[in-house]
């Protein structure tokens, strides 16, 4: 995977190069404080909420998540590929975007009454005109976040995360415990997105002036609208299992589905996202250097997959146990529910960084195709799950998602562009190993128990991990991911003035 002939690696690749590296240290090291502070927040407020208010909560995300789709319009992605920007096409992506907030926002409050009616809940409907003043403030933030994404600015972007994620938190407790309710969740997701506006604006420095003539937004408006419709149907394979769980089984069983759903999804898409922060900007800059390319994608694609397939299976195989421990014995009824999730989550941040093949190489219209055929397929695993609750929802697309479309994903993304699908089955190959050596340890070692739940715990995450790097070792391709990881801490380390080589 790597380049023949890295000692004549330009001034301009090796600049790139660490920038990348040190972006994605810094990302990382705010991603590692940011994992923390979710995975705190959804254990204390698991012990301050109960299920059903988790649930109201859940019922009226996906709507907004919808709404928020058409608000983002898929201009934040136009401004990082982009290869050139003026600060009039700046301002006219702003003003759109704004325009389009505060009208998506009349809109969804609107909706509130008949969201009521829908799941015959009427706490849903002051919530939802609550949560419509969050639309209004994303669109104020998305382009001043996406110019610190585009100048690869990721210090600030990082303390911006934890600042906000830190603050959101702190409120949600401090509510949740005076008065536990559904607006303690509210509240949290209105003071980290005040928070992150403040820090965008006040990181970035720039500020909208007077638009450019739409003549000059028009293809960057259509280059967005092949990730806009992407999101749409991505909205579905995400949302929609919330609606109908809602719906046909209340609350109660969707906030049991959404405390599993955000204790193991969500937090391995939170690794994602800044790592995407990251690498679509590098990616585009290197799509005219395949080899180049291909190896800067090859080997954070791989770096991913160290650190998620021997967590994931440390999740499942300990789930029965996890779940009522951390969360407390009213909660034992999402183990199963978290177990066949981490199913689809084994390859879920691999195969998530297609999105960035798709971007950088801005083949933004297969992606909006490929998102159709995802939502489809979803769609139909979760009505097929349906009878069967919480847990058939579960089941139904983890097996859906890892027969029908992991093999689909990786075949059409690499059909063109320099990463093939034979290279990407590739980096994923040493993994197979990785993941049989933890599975079976973790497999033992469910045999043998010391009594203290947090012990067994600790001594079975240690092991996947162990056990996994033991099988990375029997290859000679993952021994090359072994030392490419412990090159990259090194690097990493340096960047970060941790230490200094000798």
């Amino acid at each position: 995977m790597a380049p023949t002939r890295q000692e004549d690696e330009t001034p301009r690749a090796a600049a790139l190069k660490g920038r990348a590296i040190g972006g994605a240290a810094v990302t990382g090291l705010a991603q590692a404080v940011k994992v923390a502070l979710q995975f705190v927040s959804v254990v204390v407020l698991a012990r301050l909420l109960s299920p059903s208010d988790f649930g109201i909560f859940a019922m009226v995300m996906p709507l907004t998540a919808f709404v928020m789709v058409f608000q983002d319009l898929g201009l934040t992605q136009a401004v990082i590929s982009a290869r050139e920007i003026t600060r009039g096409q700046m301002s006219g992506l702003f003003w759109i975007n704004l325009g389009v907030s505060i009208l998506l926002a009349v809109v969804l409050a609107a909706c509130a009454p008949l969201l009521g009616l829908f799941y015959a809940e009427p706490k849903v409907v002051g919530l939802t005109i609550a949560l419509a003043a969050t639309i209004i403030i994303a669109g104020l933030g998305a382009q001043h976040f996406a110019l610190l994404t585009r100048d690869m600015r990721f210090k600030p972007l990082a303390l911006i995360d934890i600042a906000s994620n830190a603050g959101g938190l702190a409120v949600a407790i401090l509510i949740g415990w005076w008065r536990p309710s559904v607006w303690a969740l509210f509240s949290a997701t209105l003071a980290q997105m005040l928070i992150g506006l403040a820090g965008a604006w006040l990181s970035s420095g720039w500020r909208p002036g007077r638009p450019a003539p739409f003549s000059e937004v028009r293809a960057m408006l259509r280059l967005g609208g092949g990730v806009t419709t992407f999101n749409i149907s991505n909205f579905f394979a995400r949302n929609l299992d919330n609606v109908l769980i809602g719906h046909i089984s209340g609350a109660a069983q969707l906030g049991l589905y959404d405390r599993a759903y955000k204790l193991l999804l969500l937090p391995l898409q939170q690794i994602n996202n800044p790592i995407g922060r990251v690498m679509v900007p590098v990616l585009s800059r290197l799509a005219g250097e395949p080899e180049r390319y291909r190896h800067a994608y090859a080997r954070t694609a791989q770096q991913i997959l160290l650190v998620t397939v021997p967590g994931v299976l440390f999740l499942i195989f300990t789930a029965d146990v996890l779940i009522p421990t951390l969360m407390g014995k009213q909660w034992a009824a999402a183990a199963p529910i978290f177990a066949w999730l981490g199913v689809a989550a084994l390859h879920q941040p691999f195969s998530s960084t297609a999105g960035w093949l798709f971007i950088s190489q801005q083949r933004t219209g297969q992606f909006a195709r490929w998102g159709l055929f995802n939502a489809v397929t979803c769609v139909a695993a979760f009505v097929a799950g349906l009878p069967w609750g919480a847990v058939g929802v579960a089941a139904a697309y983890a097996l859906s998602d890892v027969f029908i479309r992991l093999p689909a994903l990786w075949w059409y993304v690499g059909r063109e562009g320099p990463v093939r699908t034979k290279q990407i089955w590739a980096i994923a190959t040493p993994f197979l190993a990785a993941g049989a050596a933890s599975a079976a340890v973790l497999a033992g070692l469910r045999q043998v128990t010391s009594g203290h739940p947090f012990l067994d715990l600790g001594i079975a995450a240690a092991a996947a991990y162990l056990a996994a790097g033991a099988g990375l070792l029997l290859s000679a391709s993952g021994r090359g991911v072994l030392k490419e990881s412990l090159d990259l801490v090194a690097m990493a380390g340096h960047r970060l003035g941790v230490w200094r080589p000798a």
